[in-house]
């Protein structure tokens, strides 16, 4: 018998004094009732936490992002996608935007960038060896790099970093801030780049920001508000989940597994799986959860009819953790191989920038091994962000 609206247990998950149980919780469903309903903003919604339900969900495109930000669709706080960004779309508009920037991030293309992120990487970390520790680790390095190297390939002034990194903590918030604040920082970003695109129609340059304003001018393969969203999200995706990735695996590896730091430190060799397993063991989103879809047909998903029209949240981070595609999947193991996680999603909206991300962890995080052996926390006590929508710290305070 299906519970009744009142019955169901109410996402993002809580403890009875008010603090987190995302990730014990989803985990426990994923072995107990991987595919399960849910009240997500006051509205029932299915909650698929099993590796297998979840990959099938990313790979069958009758499960619409496009349909997940039509008015009365329940999503998760305050966070909202404009319908011109290509999170939002489904086939063939997602189809067509895709395409315009799927072959500068090709691997054969982000591989050839591997030499100047190792160049801003140990230039980065030779002016944090001059400063007096302790420093903040996030503004002195695991956000200036990312940042450095994708305003390199948009042709975004690296100056201007301050601006849109605030813009960018309005635009991603789901609790945090009211809604209106977080329009503000739409506006404003999209201001930015509106401002960008009329100088580099003035001026062309080589870069990605440039190749976008020639497919509207030149062959009209997208509008202008298109060009625009684009172009933020691309910067937005290029720093803000690497920045924060790249931070949360220093913090959780020097407090919780220092062994494994040292181990990293004798054997750099492991430092590519090592990547994946910390893209596999840390969830990269707040409340453990994707973007909302929203089926367009009947579907049947492990043994569970999904009615036509109804929402659907998946947990990569839960998937993630599958006993049953990961032995010992508490465990955290740099060296584990093969590691088929689902970090950065399945299917046609997997992340266009996961081999980048790849390349500046591996390359951060060596670059950290290698100039700061001796690395280590300096507060007892972590404080992390709240509100979000990515999983971040206020600040990460180290010294050597």
């Amino acid at each position: 018998m299906r519970a009744t609206e009142s019955e169901l247990p109410v996402f993002p998950f809580t403890t009875a004094d008010g603090s987190s149980d995302h990730h014990e919780r989803l985990v426990r469903l994923s072995d107990e009732q991987p595919i399960t309903r849910v009240l997500l903003s006051g509205r029932p919604v299915w909650l698929v936490t099993r590796y297998a339900e979840v990959n099938a969900v990313l790979l069958d495109t009758r499960f619409s992002l496009a349909r997940a930000i039509d008015p009365g669709i329940p999503r998760v706080g305050n966070f909202e996608l404009p319908p011109e960004q290509i999170l939002a779309t489904d086939p063939p508009e997602h189809t067509r935007l895709r395409k315009l920037v799927a072959k500068v991030f090709t691997s054969r293309q982000i591989e050839q960038l591997r030499p100047r992120v190792q160049e801003v990487t140990d230039r980065l970390l030779d002016r944090l060896a001059e400063l007096t520790p302790p420093v903040d680790l996030i503004e002195h390095f695991t956000a200036s790099l990312p940042i450095e190297i994708i305003c390199e390939m948009l042709g975004v002034p690296h100056q201007d970093r301050d601006d849109f990194q605030d813009w960018t903590e309005r635009i991603l918030t789901v609790t945090g801030l009211p809604p209106e604040e977080v329009q503000a920082g739409y506006a404003r970003m999209g201001g930015y780049i509106a401002g960008l695109v009329a100088d580099k129609r003035r001026t062309p340059t080589d870069d990605l920001l440039s190749l976008l304003i020639a497919a509207r001018d030149e062959d009209d393969r997208l509008t202008e508000d298109e060009l625009v969203t684009l172009g933020f999200t691309l910067l937005i995706g290029g720093h803000e989940t690497t920045k924060n990735q790249l931070a949360n695996s220093v913090a959780m590896l020097l407090a919780d597994h220092p062994d494994q730091w040292r181990r990293l430190i004798e054997r750099p060799e492991l430092m590519g799986p090592a990547v994946d397993e910390l893209l596999r063991y840390l969830p990269l989103f707040s409340y453990e959860v994707a973007f909302p879809r929203v089926a367009t047909a009947t579907v049947e998903l492990g043994g569970v009819t999904i009615a036509e029209g109804d929402t659907v949240l998946v947990s990569l981070s839960s998937a993630n953790h599958d006993a049953a595609v990961f032995d010992a999947p508490d465990d955290f193991d740099p060296a584990r191989l093969p590691n088929r996680h689902l970090a950065f999603g399945n299917g046609i909206h997997r992340c266009l920038g996961a081999q980048l991300a790849r390349i500046e962890l591996e390359i951060g995080l060596g670059g950290l091994a290698r100039h700061f052996p001796q690395l280590r926390l300096t507060d007892a006590e972590l404080s992390w962000k709240t509100g979000g929508l990515v999983r971040g710290l206020h600040q990460l305070r180290v010294e050597w």
